[in-house]
């Protein structure tokens, strides 16, 4: 390290500079101590000069500089000296053990502030590493760019350049032209009225079924007219007032009478407003593809409250996975806490999606879109009442049922099954029709032990016979299948 303060620029090999190789591209550090402290009444300035003269094979193309004002210790004891001496890869643990536990005091502060990072980065899941793509400005002179007579590239008309439309405002430029960072600022500076719009719009299409503006793609001249244009202009400024918060834009717009209504139907509306523009009452549509899944889950207290980390592999059916165009790849399902990770986690394989996930309208995740699709399809209800993860779940969901009520009767935990799924009590017609299902239930499974015993999967209860416990896992089944318990309302 002497050789690079030791003032010899032109000496021999050995004793001019500091040189990285043959370790290129790793990250590397020089720590330089002044031989005395210097004591500084007022503000002064300090130059420190980089001379590489050693052609690009040694050009340290970025770095960092800091600096330490408080006192720092960089005698070496005589002991650490030899240790210093060798090459990293020869030190041995004690030897690196003692290097570590002398510098690491050469702040006093700094020292507990490791502490905590290390602490921290202890408790983060692991995160792999990979390539990204960076895209940067063109070198040299720009492309000059044209509009084309009815997209010939060939046929050129007026040169474009760089600018808003008239109507919006100008973009700030730091130098003489203007850089994708220039655009960024001034998407999100506030006084471009186009970007809180548009995002307040799908704020409230998420929370009402419909936006403002029903083309949520298009705020153009051939997009639909906002039905409230003081509202989504009101939302969009508030936005933008409390910083971008999605979470307070989201609290202030379900905090609101408008949201709080209930969707009750109002037919003296039918021939007013019949698709409810007016926001007369609420609105009623089905929970995206991923939650229809998590919907079950919680109902039976299987859901995974574990936030972030990598796709999950949920169960599938067999021989779904296999029609793709990766004959290596392999659908092994998550095993644990994974195989019950919120639906946003699973894996999507472009060639084989997952079924659960197509058949309620969950779009291709390789492709942006920006408004979702709603269908109602008997395919639906086939999943929901006979897919694996769904009689997973009306299994777990009778073990907690008949373990919350132990001592109830039928209509008890009838009861307590629709608290637990739809929040609220079943009426008198429905707890009859409930119980004459399990009643009818219980018949078939007791002439069928061995079917019984087939679809209590790995979540059977304590001390309940298979029969008595199938009877409820198909009531449940019929619980978790209703449309309210998929519809938000």
């Amino acid at each position: 390290m002497n050789g690079a303060i030791d003032g010899d620029a032109k000496g021999g090999k050995e004793a001019a500079g500091w040189a990285i190789s043959p370790q290129m591209k790793k990250p590397h550090e020089a720590v330089f101590a002044l031989a005395q402290p210097v004591t500084i009444d007022k503000p002064t300035d300090f130059t420190l000069e980089l001379a590489q003269n050693y052609g690009s094979q040694h050009t340290i193309g970025k770095f960092r500089v800091s600096v330490l004002t408080s006192p720092t210790r960089m005698v070496v004891p005589e002991a650490l000296r030899h240790t210093l001496k060798k090459p990293a890869d020869q030190r041995t643990a004690e030897e690196q053990a003692a290097l570590a536990a002398h510098f690491e005091r050469i702040d006093e502060k700094t020292a507990p502030l490791l502490a905590q990072v290390k602490a921290f980065e202890t408790k983060l899941p692991a995160k792999p590493e990979m390539d990204v793509r960076v895209i940067k400005e063109r070198s040299g002179d720009r492309r000059v760019t044209h509009v084309f007579r009815r997209g010939e590239f060939k046929d050129h008309l007026d040169e474009v350049t760089t600018g808003t439309p008239s109507v919006l405002p100008p973009i700030k430029q730091r130098g003489e032209e203007g850089d994708r960072l220039d655009l960024a600022r001034w998407l999100v500076s506030g006084e471009n009225p186009l970007p809180p719009r548009v995002v307040a719009n799908e704020i409230w299409a998420n929370l009402f079924g419909d936006g403002i503006v029903g083309t949520l793609n298009d705020f153009g001249v051939r997009g639909d007219r906002p039905t409230h244009p003081e509202l989504i202009d009101w939302i969009a400024a508030e936005f933008v007032r409390n910083g971008w918060s999605r979470k307070e834009l989201i609290k202030t717009i379900v905090s609101s009478n408008t949201y709080r209504q209930s969707s009750d139907h109002r037919p003296e509306l039918i021939d007013i407003d019949p698709k409810n523009h007016l926001l007369a009452r609420q609105n009623r549509f089905r929970v995206e593809a991923e939650i229809v899944r998590d919907l079950s889950l919680s109902a039976a207290g299987l859901l995974s409250a574990k936030v972030g980390g990598p796709s999950v592999f949920p169960p599938i059916p067999a021989g779904v996975a296999d029609v793709n165009y990766n004959s290596a790849f392999k659908w092994v399902v998550s095993s644990g806490e994974d195989r019950y990770r919120r639906g946003i986690y699973t894996y999507f394989k472009r060639t084989a999606p997952h079924p659960n996930l197509t058949t309620f309208d969950c779009p291709d995740s390789n492709v942006t879109c920006v408004q979702r699709t709603r269908s109602n399809t008997p395919l639906a209800a086939l999943i929901t009442l006979n897919n694996e993860t769904f009689v997973e779940a009306s299994q777990a969901m009778t073990k907690r049922i008949l373990s919350e009520v132990p001592e109830g009767d039928d209509a008890a935990r009838i009861a307590h099954a629709f608290q637990l799924s739809l929040a609220r009590s079943p009426s008198d017609a429905e707890t009859d029709r409930l119980t004459s299902l399990l009643e009818t239930a219980r018949g078939w499974y007791r002439e069928h032990p061995q079917d019984a015993t087939a679809l209590l999967g790995s979540h059977a209860p304590e001390a309940i016979p298979a029969p008595e416990a199938a009877a409820w896992i198909a009531t449940v089944r019929v619980v978790l299948n209703l449309d309210e318990f998929l519809t938000r309302s």
